[in-house]
């Protein structure tokens, strides 16, 4: 393999750079190189790139961030140039090299442009902007660009690519690609995980393996484990899919296997519209969903810094194992939502947006599926076996403000009339119940009102079904709940709020029945 003299930055003695030949390849835009770093002729780091984008990225990365030199296009052009032909490289030519410096130019100023647009403040974020040529209507121009931004949303991957890096004991260098599956841990279903695995698979050790992880940016990294080599942290990388994390082990014996686990959680994917005149381009970012008293909150901005934007329109889409309690804000701009196989997308619509306007949504999550609010086991006191049990489930939805609220009753015991009261708050309404037998009452108690509801079970069936939408201005996660039986003389009081039980539910058919059959204020 080639090797090369450390070659300085622009006549400067204290930094430089060393390229080392590790494959020769014919296509133009793939090249095999690491990449070492030298101050004052001590190295202090090396990576292996395998195109050539990258060789420019981190060549201009060191050249700034470490030199502390001011990148002169056409200087660094004739530099690499002339380095890359002595490697063998000659189809890297000046001009080549000199469009990549200059596109890697105009992206600093697109990601200063979105970072001021977007105020992104994680650092393991990369927003990206690029522009889509649509066939724009002379009227109508805001519906019309409200469709089509729905067939723009990009799917949140499933699988976190990886690449391999390692040399045999001949010195030639082996790579290969994997994929592997992001998993939601069944302990909590908010959080995510994904192993990458390696086997030596050589009959000597391995010295210096390089691993490199992209977690898509539709996830965080909380934290990560490794198995078989000692921790160490990684290097990290914004790419245009996602975060690079690269892992360099030291040393993995024979047949020794090396992990690396990847805990994730989800965060919020923001796809933008952006209009004006002709032009439409799309701005994707992502943003966190951090713990917040007893819930979630999660929140983003976006500032007008250029011109007036004929048409805003933006698109969150928010994980399914999280419910939307809240979203602000709510005037004087609507909040569409809609519910998806996978995620719920919110939409914001602005038409139009003028220029220093800034916008911001906050958006108050629940981290249950459903909640078990209230658990009622009745049993006598010579029996086992229980009298029967009452299960209510609620699910927060709150799209108008609603909440989905289902009973489950089963009987052991044969049992006259069974009376549930519940208190609620004077502006909350039941917009639907199901079914409609259900005789319904309200009491006043104290300035409280108490909605009562009358079941009589029939005697041929052990398990009653019933449940009920009610939406308003302010929709509290729980409230009171009474159970009242007669004929045994039994009053069971809830008043305070109950310990809620994390779990999810598989859908009976009343909840399923509820959900689709939602009626709006």
């Amino acid at each position: 393999m080639s090797k090369w003299q450390i070659k300085n930055l622009l006549g400067s003695i204290t930094y430089g750079i060393r390229l080392e030949l590790l494959e020769t390849i014919e296509k133009l835009e793939v090249i095999f190189v690491r990449i070492e770093y030298y101050i004052s002729k001590r190295k202090t780091n090396e990576i292996i790139v395998n195109s050539f984008e990258a060789l420019i990225d981190h060549i201009a990365d060191f050249w700034q961030n470490e030199a502390k030199l001011d990148i002169y296009p056409r200087k660094m052009a004739t530099w690499l140039s002339d380095y890359l032909e002595w490697l063998g490289y000659p189809d890297f030519d000046y001009q080549t090299i000199l469009n990549a410096i200059y596109n890697k130019i105009d992206k600093a100023e697109e990601e200063a442009f979105l970072a001021k647009t977007l105020d992104i403040k994680d650092p393991d974020v990369k927003a990206k902007i690029r522009k889509i040529d649509l066939d724009l209507p002379a009227t109508n121009r805001t519906e019309f660009l409200s469709e089509e931004i729905d067939n723009l949303i990009e799917e949140i991957p499933t699988k976190i690519k990886s690449s391999i890096f390692y040399f045999d004991q001949d010195n030639k260098m082996h790579t290969f690609e994997t994929e592997n599956e992001i998993e939601r841990q069944e302990k909590d279903v908010k959080k995510y995980s994904c192993t990458v695995s390696f086997e030596n698979p050589l009959d000597v050790p391995l010295k210096d393996v390089m691993v490199n992880n992209i977690v898509p940016y539709g996830y965080k990294v909380k934290n990560y484990e490794t198995i078989g080599f000692k921790t160490i942290d990684p290097a990290k990388k914004l790419l245009d899919d996602g975060l690079q994390l690269s892992w360099v082990i030291p040393e993995i014996q024979i047949k020794q296997e090396a992990k690396i686990k990847l805990n994730l959680e989800r965060r919020i994917s923001r796809t933008i519209l952006m209009n004006i005149g002709d032009a439409v381009n799309i701005l994707n970012t992502y943003f966190n969903i951090i713990p917040f008293e007893k819930n979630y909150t999660a929140s983003d901005s976006f500032s007008n810094i250029q011109e007036i934007i004929d048409n805003l329109i933006i698109e969150d889409q928010i994980p399914k194992t999280f419910n939307l309690l809240e979203a602000r804000p709510t005037d004087p701009y609507g909040l569409n939502l809609q519910k998806m196989e996978l995620d719920q997308l919110i939409k914001w619509t602005y038409s139009p947006l003028e220029i220093g306007k800034s916008l911001k949504h906050t958006y108050l999550l629940s981290e249950h599926e459903f909640y078990v609010l209230n658990k009622f086991i009745l049993k006598a006191e010579s029996q086992d076996v229980p009298i029967l049990e009452i299960v209510r489930i609620t699910e927060p939805n709150i799209q108008f403000y609603e909440f989905l609220i289902s009973f489950y009753i089963k009987l052991n015991d044969k049992i006259k009339e069974i009376y549930i009261k519940e208190k609620i708050p004077n502006n909350v309404n039941v917009t639907m119940q199901y079914p409609d037998s259900i005789e319904k009452s309200l009491e006043i108690i104290d300035d409280n009102i108490i909605q009562v509801w009358k079941i009589v079970p029939k005697i041929h069936k052990n398990q009653f079904e019933f449940g009920y939408i009610c939406s308003g201005e302010t929709v509290i996660n729980e409230f009171p709940i009474e159970l009242h039986i007669p004929e045994l003389k039994i009053d069971l009081k809830n008043e305070s709020s109950p310990q809620m039980e994390k779990r999810t539910f598989f859908l009976p058919e009343l909840h399923y029945f509820l959900q689709k059959n939602r009626r709006f204020k």
